[in-house]
């Protein structure tokens, strides 16, 4: 009697040791998880305040009419009444290929779409 209760023991003692270090869920495993989950929850934190920082950005450069003004000289020609522009041409400044502006290529797709 003694040898089945001390069998059954060893028994319970083997099988449980084997599900807590060795089992589809051993605590190396959940250790490891725990550790992923706390790292993702701080990445996850800090793209959230990433995201808010660029999105008081975007707000602030919406109303913000200097930045308004300027983009719409540079980037679509645009000039006030009476106003006249001079461009400084540096004959010695190297080459470079024209840029394509976000404009042109609207231009470009409702050209695309016009032929469809």
């Amino acid at each position: 009697m003694d040898y089945v209760l001390l069998l059954i023991t060893l028994g319970l003692f083997i099988y449980f040791s084997y599900v807590l270090f060795l089992g589809d869920r051993n605590i190396f495993k959940l250790i490891q998880k725990e550790r992923t989950k706390n790292s993702l929850e701080q990445e996850v934190s800090q793209l959230q305040l990433e995201n808010k920082i660029l999105q008081d950005t975007i707000d602030f450069l919406k109303s913000d009419r200097f930045f308004i003004e300027k983009k719409a000289r540079e980037d679509l020609g645009l000039m006030k009444k009476d106003e006249e522009i001079y461009v400084i041409i540096d004959e010695n400044a190297p080459k470079r290929k024209k840029e394509e502006r976000w404009i042109d290529k609207v231009k470009q797709k409702y050209q695309e779409f016009k032929l469809q």
